[in-house]
This record gives C-alpha cells, structure tokens and sequence, in this order.
C-alpha cells in the first residue's frame, strides 16, 4: 500500500511502499521469511506482514530507526490494524473463513 501520492506519476510508482502484505505459499514460504523482509527493510518499508495461512498466524514486522527487529506474532482472529496505515483494519474472521480447511466461504 502506498500512502504518499508524490511516489506516483503518470507512468509508475517510485519508492518504497509503506505497507507489504505477503501470503506464505508452502513452496517459497522459507524464502519470502528470510529474504523479503531483509529486502523491504533495506528498501524502508515502514510495515510488512506475512501471513502463514496454514499455522493461522501473521508475522507483523514495523520499520523503528530503519531496523524491522523481532516480528510481533498474531493469531489469524479478531483484528488487527497496521501501524503504518491505522485507517486499514483487518477483519481474519472473514480472510479465515475462505482458507482451506473452514469448510465456509468468506461473507459476501
């Protein structure tokens, strides 16, 4: 997600974005842990999310003094709200209920 419309012209977006989502798929899930957020870090991406569908949980890493540190860990339940972009809040009831395995589908 990007705030800053000064990143954006008639052609792309230059910068780092201030929000990553990343979805862990079981084949790339050791790589998207270890690389990306070194990658997002370096580039200064202020929040970066991955999501482990299949554990249920989120790790939550915020930029502090241009370092992500340790990643906050989250149940995939409630909500939960991005430091980076507090208008955005997450509802995991509703991305939980169309996952593999619920046996339901997310409302529409």
């Amino acid at each position: 997600m990007v705030c800053d419309p000064t990143k954006l012209d008639a052609e792309c977006y230059r910068g780092a974005p201030d929000w990553v989502i990343e979805v862990l798929s079981p084949y790339t899930a050791a790589h998207d842990q270890t690389v990306k957020p070194a990658a997002f870090e370096r580039d200064g991406v202020m929040e970066c999310w991955l999501v482990h569908p299949t554990d249920r949980v989120v790790s939550v890493y915020t930029l502090s003094d241009g370092e992500y540190g340790r990643p906050a860990i989250h149940e995939l339940q409630g909500q939960l709200v991005s430091t980076a972009v507090s208008a955005v809040e997450n509802d995991w009831a509703r991305v939980v209920a169309g996952l593999p395995g619920t046996g339901d589908q997310p409302p529409a």
